[in-house]
Formats: C-alpha cells, sequence, structure tokens
C-alpha cells in the first residue's frame, strides 16, 4: 500500500510543479521546484539508466505543460539523477544504498536531508540558470538568481522529502 501512496504523491508533486511554474511564478531572480528531490526521492535499486531516463521524461512534461522552452528542465535534471548514488554515498553513507533501503527523513535527519536537497538543488539551478539565460544576464546576476533559488526551493524540497517518504 505504501508503494500506491508514493507514487501517487509523487504524480501529485509533478502536477503541482507544473501548476506552480504556470501559475505562481514569484519573481525573475526566485525560481522555486521541487524537482531534485523527486529524483532523490526515486528507489535506491533504481540504478543511473532508469533514473536519468525518469529524469528526462518528467522535465519534458513539466516543459511541455508548463511555459519553459523543451529540454531546459530536462537539461537541468538529469545530472542531478546521474549524481543521486554519488550524493546519497556522501550524505547517507555507502551502505544505505548497498542495502537498498529507502530515503526517509524521519530516520536519517532533517539536517542530512537538507544537505542533500542543497547539494542537488545547486546542480540543477546552475544547470538550469546557466541554459534559461543563453548569454543574456551578466555573471553575477546569473549567481544572484541561483543563490536566491536555492535558498527558497531547499526548505521546500525538504518538506516534499518529507512528505513523500513518511513513515
Amino acid at each position: 500500500m505504501k508503494n500506491y501512496r508514493f507514487v501517487i504523491l509523487y504524480v501529485v508533486f509533478v502536477v503541482a510543479q507544473i501548476v506552480f511554474c504556470n501559475f505562481f511564478g514569484l519573481s525573475r531572480y526566485v525560481l522555486v521546484s521541487v524537482l531534485p528531490v523527486l529524483i532523490l526521492m526515486l528507489p535506491l535499486g533504481w540504478g543511473s539508466i532508469p533514473s536519468m531516463l525518469t529524469a528526462f521524461a518528467i522535465g519534458f512534461a513539466v516543459d511541455f505543460f508548463s511555459n519553459g522552452m523543451l529540454g531546459i528542465t530536462s537539461f537541468a535534471l538529469v545530472p542531478v539523477a546521474l549524481v543521486r548514488h554519488f550524493v546519497v554515498g556522501i550524505v547517507f553513507g555507502a551502505e544505505k544504498s548497498a542495502r537498498g533501503e529507502e530515503i526517509t527523513v524521519e530516520r536519517l535527519g532533517i539536517p542530512k536531508a537538507a544537505l542533500a536537497a542543497l547539494m542537488l538543488c545547486t546542480l540543477y539551478f546552475i544547470l538550469f540558470v546557466w541554459v534559461d539565460s543563453a548569454g543574456t544576464y551578466g555573471f553575477l546576476a546569473g549567481l544572484f538568481r541561483v543563490v536566491l533559488s536555492v535558498l527558497v526551493s531547499t526548505p521546500v524540497c525538504v518538506a516534499v522529502a518529507r512528505l513523500l517518504r513518511s513513515q
């Protein structure tokens, strides 16, 4: 029964991200995305290839149904899926990925979940802002956009991770 709950909540959060992108843009400099933590919370038994294919499909769906250009979110999300096991190994320990246990915030603690979300959000927003700006922003404006987006999205990602895999 928990697997059905996870799948339903996963789809709900993807749809919520699409709705948020369409109707609730905070500002030009602040982006809010829960997609990096959705990739982090995929089952640890999945390898890099299924995770990257899932990331591509989610990114394409978000771009297609929101007002973004096709491929930007996929471009930023696929590397997040590629480094997911590396981040899990660094933050949660290698035995976590070796045993195949699922990541839960309650069991592992908020600081570790926040660190993992911070790392993945940083990678995601660096790539997203770099491709989205396409040379139209200066370096400092892009850096400002990345920092603000990471600061806003990381707590949201931790809350989503807590809801997604609650015990």
